[in-house]
């Protein structure tokens, strides 16, 4: 971590500002990224505190100050989608602090849209070689994300409730985003639900974990239960008994060391003095596992409306998810 992403982590977000805006993000995951985005701003901007955002509350001296952070963007050859990602939660802030902003007149500076590297899939000889050499939970993060399509920032929050198996076809139901307006459902491969969910869970079980399978039920208790737990060490019962979930940084930067280690990722640092820019890669950490299982379900042929619900994708974003 630079000390650039160290400073901004630091911030710490409250205010009655930060209440309007944070409280009225329903997705866990979305409010993730929404918070980074504005401790991102913050920094550019030099403040400490979210309510200095309404220290003047002109629109046209707000829309200058976020002009000017998309130029500063623009000239990092931050892409023009990430501009947009990053922006939006901006807006949002604003819009729920009833500061109206002319957004077409920002939108403009986004810049033109230009493809940074050619993105593609992981391969399945590539998934093979990360499996070979993961840890159990490892093992499991990466089966999930290529059997089933879904967005790593929806793993986090999975618990034991989140999963049903299926014992006739020997796989896992598994339930994404629960009691939020997008709670969609998904399969898990037989691989998946074998060498994945079951060896990583029994591996807690053995550990001294109170877990177990309800044979009636099909389904492994506590309910609540964190699926992805942080590291324990098994010689203390304490932390052995008592999970806590995984936080979606941490899951990545797992992930990414994984790969690493197993030739299928490299770190690259800017070349340019006291740069903080991110070197993107023609794969993406955790959107080439998505993009594979798509690519996968196109292949095969599978009904276009049931894709897009197992997938949770919006239609007509086949293009830029199909990597044959």
């Amino acid at each position: 971590m630079t000390s650039h992403q160290k400073q901004e982590n630091d911030l710490v977000l409250k205010g009655e500002s930060y209440k309007h805006f944070i409280n009225a993000i329903r997705s866990p995951a979305t409010r993730i990224g929404y918070e980074n985005s504005l401790r991102r701003y913050l920094n550019f901007l030099k403040l400490k505190e979210v309510d200095d955002l309404l220290s003047n509350q002109h629109p046209r001296y707000i829309e200058s100050q976020i002009i000017g952070y998309i130029m500063s963007l623009r000239e990092s050859d931050v892409s023009q989608g990430t501009i947009k990602y990053l922006v939006a939660p901006i807006f949002t802030f604003y819009q729920l602090n009833d500061v109206v902003l002319n957004r077409k007149k920002v939108a403009r500076y986004f810049g033109e849209y230009k493809k940074v590297v050619k993105d593609t899939a992981y391969t399945t000889d590539q998934i093979q070689v990360a499996l070979q050499n993961a840890d159990a939970r490892t093992r499991m993060i990466i089966l999930i994300l290529s059997s089933t399509g879904c967005r790593v920032g929806a793993l986090p929050a999975l618990t034991l409730g989140n999963l049903t198996k299926l014992p006739s076809y020997g796989l896992y139901r598994i339930v994404f985003y629960e009691g939020s307006n997008n709670e969609m459902y998904t399969f898990t491969t037989r691989e998946t639900a074998q060498t994945g969910v079951e060896n990583y869970l029994l591996y807690r079980k053995r550990s001294g974990e109170n877990i177990s399978f309800n044979e009636k039920t099909q389904q492994w208790e506590p309910l609540d239960t964190p699926l992805i737990r942080q590291q324990f060490d098994v010689s203390d019962l304490l932390q052995v008994k008592h999970p806590k979930p995984m936080k979606l940084n941490t899951l990545r930067n797992v992930l990414a060391t994984h790969l690493i280690r197993c030739g299928l990722r490299t770190i690259e640092h800017p070349t340019a003095p006291r740069s903080t820019k991110r070197v993107r890669k023609s794969v993406s950490l955790s959107k080439g596992f998505r993009k594979r299982a798509i690519s996968l379900f196109i292949e095969a042929g599978l009904n276009h409306e049931i894709r897009e619900l197992i997938c949770d994708h919006a239609t007509g974003l086949d293009a830029a998810y199909f990597r044959p």
